[in-house]
């Protein structure tokens, strides 16, 4: 017998866990269309390549707040891009501080065959997010939008 899942009986309390949940799902999912395409690419550095690439050149900086990641989670990304050889870096002239991050020629031809991938991904996850009513990304960006204007914890306190 099926056990009911508990998450969802869990209701607004066991969204990030499903969100979670969700994520690490879609990861996965992505990892085995990566693997059968024959295409070594790891789904979680997706937005930071995705961010170099229509950037062109851009610094840890710019993605980081471009992303609204943490420090360390750009800098591991870079890593690992820069270790698959898919992006290249140059000290900043003017600022020796500075790394400007571009894309190799590896990593240009990885995107080019990532081309289409990405349209079908996108495509059959439209399809799936938008059901009959608003997608579950509209729901999600409303949601972070007024996390940005009041953070829960606020919302909570302000309540307690």
């Amino acid at each position: 017998m099926l056990m009911k899942d508990k998450l969802q009986e869990y209701a607004e309390l066991g969204l990030g866990s499903r969100l979670k949940r969700l994520s690490e799902y879609l990861m996965r999912e992505t990892q085995l269309v990566y693997n059968a395409c024959n295409i070594d690419f790891d789904p979680y550095l997706f937005p930071v390549f995705r961010f170099i690439i229509d950037h062109n050149t851009i610094t840890t900086t710019t993605i980081q707040e471009g992303l609204q990641f943490t420090q360390p989670a750009i800098t591991q990304s870079l890593k690992k891009l820069t270790e698959k050889k898919l992006v290249t870096y140059k000290t900043d002239t003017k600022d020796k501080r500075k790394k400007l991050f571009t894309l190799s020629k590896k990593g240009k031809d990885l995107h080019q065959q990532m081309i289409p991938i990405w349209a079908v991904i996108d495509e059959q996850v439209k399809w799936l997010t938008e059901g009959s009513a608003i997608g579950l990304t509209h729901h999600l960006t409303h949601l972070e939008n007024q996390f940005a204007e009041k953070s829960l914890s606020h919302r909570i306190l302000e309540k307690l």
